[in-house]
């Protein structure tokens, strides 16, 4: 959230000319346009070259920030975000913004606050110029980067939620907290964020009615929106229709289980697991669930346990949530369901099953083929028989005859 925003397309109708004789504006372009393309050395190499002509130009710091988020370089990030602060800062809010994400504790803190302060000031600006018409493509270009209600109320979000993580021990975090979480709502009362996270902390207070009521609000605000895009085509990414990131949509789950709302933590981790199958937590919290729900759905539960546990063997990599904690728990649910068949057993069973009806179905037709067989053989054995009978009665007629 804050960054600026950048253009989407390659501008193709530029004159080629070597780097040496664009201007840092021109280089720019280029070096956000790769970005946007996530071609990052060429982006940088841009962004470089406009930092070598003006070291002190805002925007080519900017940029040169965000390349360098984007290659994993966090240091090199923040540094640059706090070159922008010591140059501009009372202006623009979103170099304040990014900083608190960098950051941790009481710093975070600061810039948030810092951010939020200027973001108000824009944003009363623009409440003030909200009835001048739009007079041309600049003007319509502005409002698209203006500062929305959801804008704050996400920024003292993410001051609430400090103090409910890394600062609640903080004096009188809690009051703190509930504050911020009070902005935020006087803002934007229908932000899923906010709502989630007023949920937890009623969780940490011990009140479930309260928990279940605002994680049901917040998710009733996403989901029906992420579902619709899910049934809109391929063409369409469900996660860009919403606000909550990945790690949000985690969280949500999480808490629709702890407050026993069984069905819908299913459904989001399972579009959680279209979004991304290679998240052994996610498979692990679908078992969880299942393994909630009770014994008739424990075969659902061990199938997704194992799909966890197979992946938990095969991984090569640090995953987020994944820990010995979790390990150790997938291991006592599947010791736990030792005896129940999974959802795959169940299926290769049925098989099995029907491979067995088909063949005793095989063995009565072969049983009455036999029977006709023998049927006929006795037929054959009788007409035979007459055959023998007549054509000895027919000798003695003969021998009469001649005597």
């Amino acid at each position: 959230m804050g960054k600026l925003k950048r253009s989407t397309t390659i501008k193709t109708q530029k004159k080629k000319s070597s780097k040496s004789k664009l201007s840092v504006e021109e280089l720019l372009d280029y070096a956000e346009d790769f970005l946007d393309q996530y071609e990052l050395e060429k982006a940088f190499q841009y962004a470089k070259k406009a930092l070598d002509i003006d070291q002190k130009s805002l925007h080519a710091l900017d940029t040169m920030a965000s390349i360098q988020m984007e290659m994993g370089n966090v240091e090199s990030a923040k540094n640059l975000y706090e070159k922008l602060v010591n140059l501009s800062p009372d202006d623009g809010f979103s170099k304040y913004m990014c900083l608190a994400q960098l950051s941790s504790g009481i710093e975070a803190v600061n810039f948030y606050k810092k951010g939020v302060e200027l973001m108000l000031v824009e944003f009363n600006k623009q409440s003030g110029e909200k009835n001048k018409p739009s007079t041309s493509k600049q003007d319509q270009e502005d409002d698209s980067n203006c500062v929305t209600k959801l804008d704050i109320s996400t920024a003292f979000c993410s001051i609430a939620e400090l103090y409910l993580t890394d600062l609640c021990m903080q004096e009188d975090a809690e009051n703190l907290c509930k504050s911020y979480l009070d902005k935020s709502i006087e803002y934007d009362s229908t932000n899923p964020e906010t709502l989630q996270l007023l949920a937890s902390y009623w969780l940490s207070k011990e009140d479930m009615e309260q928990a279940k009521k605002f994680i049901l609000d917040s998710v009733e605000n996403w989901l029906p929106k992420y579902l619709e895009a899910c049934e809109s085509g391929p063409m369409v990414d469900p996660s860009q229709a919403i606000t909550l990131s990945y790690d949000s949509r985690i969280n949500t789950a999480r808490i629709l289980t702890e407050v026993e709302e069984y069905d819908k933590a299913v459904t989001v981790l399972e579009q959680l697991v279209e979004e991304d199958d290679e998240v052994v937590y996610i498979w692990y919290m679908l078992g969880w669930v299942n393994y909630c729900k009770g014994e008739d759905y424990y075969s659902n539960a061990k199938f997704y346990l194992k799909k966890a546990e197979k992946m938990i063997s095969k991984i090569k990599f640090e995953q987020r949530y994944l820990d010995d904690g979790l390990k150790a728990h997938v291991k006592e649910l599947l010791e736990n369901l030792v005896n129940v068949a999974s959802e795959d057993e169940a299926d290769g069973d049925k098989e099995n099953l029907n491979e067995n009806d088909d063949d005793a179905y095989e063995t009565d037709e072969d049983e009455q083929a036999q029977l006709d067989q023998m049927d006929s053989e006795v037929s054959k054995l009788t007409k035979d028989s007459f055959k023998t009978k007549n054509d000895q009665n027919n000798n003695v007629d003969e021998s009469m005859e001649i005597t």
